[in-house]
Parts: structure tokens; C-alpha cells; sequence
């Protein structure tokens, strides 16, 4: 076997990125995706050949117009096809990063793309976790914990693993 079939017959796993962007009373930003009926955080798929960072950065502005200064990992969740809750999902991986505090300026400057994002607003935590998908609000609670104590975490199935 040449090592262009072996490479081609290696496993592919999906991934994703997502943001948390707090503001300044420490509540978070969520938006509503125009074809999910539950709320979520900014994010998406990660491109082909595009890091989990730059496709952080790239969905934020996509989808709320705002280009955040820094971005600090905070999770990693493993989602194999029986915790992803669809029997018809691959394996997938999940990264969470911190974008900082927004400042009211940038709030005020935030653009939705429309044809993906309904609407947005700012919540507690503890509304947040009520709000978005049970696999994003296992996410979050870790995310929070974590984000307390100045850490990145690593999840499986959104449980964390020691």
C-alpha cells in the first residue's frame, strides 16, 4: 500500500468550533440560528484544511460581524456517533474557545447574517445552559467551570474525562 492510499483510508472526523463572548455584567452572547430551533453560541463547521481557531475567528465574524482580539481554547469534546444522540452522525470533535469580554461599542457594532442568524441575545449562564441543545449545554457547564479556574478542559460525550 502507497502512502497516498493509506493516508486516503485514514478515518475523518467532523469538527466544529464555537465562541463564548461574554459581556461586561458577565452574561453570554447566544444566537439563534435560523434553521435549529434551539439557541447556540456563534461557531460552525471547520473548512477543510482551516484550524479550529481560524474557524472560530472566521464564524464569528460571519455570523455577528465582530472580529474578537484574542481567543483562548477552553474545550475540547469528543463526540463519538452514539453521544452525538444520531445514529447517522460520524464521530465528531467539538472546540470551544473564549473570545473575551465585548465592550458596548462592540455590541452596538454586532451585524447578524440574516440568512443564518435570527437574532441574538445576552443571558446568564444558568439561562444559557436551558436555552441551547443538551450537547451544547453539557459543553457549557464544563466551559464555565473551567473558564473559573483559568483551564481548558477535555470532554467525551460532554463528560469530562480525568
Amino acid at each position: 500500500m502507497s502512502d497516498k492510499d493509506y493516508i486516503k483510508n485514514l478515518p475523518k472526523k467532523r469538527m466544529a468550533s464555537g465562541v463564548i463572548l461574554l459581556n461586561e455584567a458577565g452574561e453570554i452572547l447566544i444566537v439563534k440560528p435560523s434553521y435549529k430551533n434551539y439557541w447556540s453560541v456563534p461557531g460552525g463547521v471547520i473548512d477543510e484544511n482551516e484550524s479550529p481557531r481560524n474557524a472560530a475567528l472566521r464564524e464569528v465574524k460571519e455570523e455577528i460581524g465582530l472580529d474578537p482580539k484574542k481567543m483562548k481554547l477552553v474545550c475540547v469534546d469528543y463526540m463519538s456517533p452514539q453521544d452525538s444522540g444520531y445514529s447517522t452522525h460520524d464521530e465528531n470533535i467539538q472546540f470551544i474557545f473564549y473570545g473575551g469580554v465585548l465592550t458596548g461599542n462592540d455590541i452596538k457594532s454586532i451585524k447578524l447574517a440574516e440568512e443564518e442568524i435570527s437574532e441574538y441575545k445576552f443571558v446568564s449562564k444558568e439561562d444559557a445552559i436551558e436555552m441551547v441543545s443538551d450537547r451544547l449545554s453539557n459543553r457549557l457547564r464544563s466551559c464555565f467551570d473551567a473558564l473559573e479556574k483559568r483551564d481548558t478542559i477535555y470532554l467525551e460525550g460532554g463528560k469530562e474525562k480525568k
